[in-house]
């Protein structure tokens, strides 16, 4: 029986290209992430959002202060995906967000949401330093104080990788594949997510 939830946010409750869908040069930005150690850094703490901003004049051809105003602008626009955000806030278990993200998540999108009142504990990669979600997923059930172990806390997570890594050191997994999918088997109810296991993919569910 599943206990408590570990949701990640970027592409579970909401499109993480919020920030970034500015432009075509903000975009590319984005997909570089992958190939440089910058976003890293400042998933990691060791950069605060000036700084990281300092470093993307070069890339973005603006001033540091105006990408900060303009990142700072785009937290106000979020798009949730609906169901599952309503899913959330419903707090069906004690929950925690348990994300890969910088300063700037804590300090503008926390309180604009006030996502700190729809869960339980909100544990940060930027805070602990590590973006690895198997020691953040830890943190996070050791500080809501629930009485589980990893088997009966479920990660919600958009990310396979993130969701077989939990399932290998013994946590209950659900491979996060969109709006309409996750409330169509959510409707089976919590534990019949844990259930699905992380290799599920939507080939395997037309069959």
């Amino acid at each position: 029986m599943i206990k408590c939830l570990l949701w990640d946010f970027g592409d579970t409750l909401c499109d993480e290209r919020f920030i970034w869908s500015s432009g075509p040069a903000w975009m590319e930005v984005y997909k570089s992430f992958d190939h440089n150690n910058l976003a890293t850094a400042w998933n990691q703490g060791n950069l605060d959002i000036q700084t990281f901003a300092e470093a993307l004049v070069p890339l973005l051809h603006l001033p540091a202060d105006a990408i900060v105003a303009r990142m700072i602008e785009r937290c106000h626009e979020i798009q949730f995906y609906d169901q599952t955000y309503t899913f959330f806030k419903a707090r069906h278990l004690p929950q925690a967000i348990v994300t890969v993200n910088p300063d700037l998540f804590s300090e503008v999108i926390v309180p604009v949401y006030n996502l700190n009142t729809q869960c339980d504990m909100i544990v940060t990669s930027w805070e602990e330093g590590t973006e690895d979600k198997r020691i953040l997923n830890r943190l996070a059930i050791e500080r809501m104080e629930v009485d589980c172990v990893p088997g009966e806390a479920l990660l919600i997570d958009n990310k396979l990788s993130n969701v077989k890594d939990w399932v290998d050191v013994g946590g209950a997994g659900y491979h996060y594949q969109g709006d309409q999918q996750f409330i169509e088997d959510a409707a089976d109810g919590i534990d019949a997510l844990a259930s699905m296991g992380p290799w599920r993919t939507p080939t395997q569910l037309e069959k």
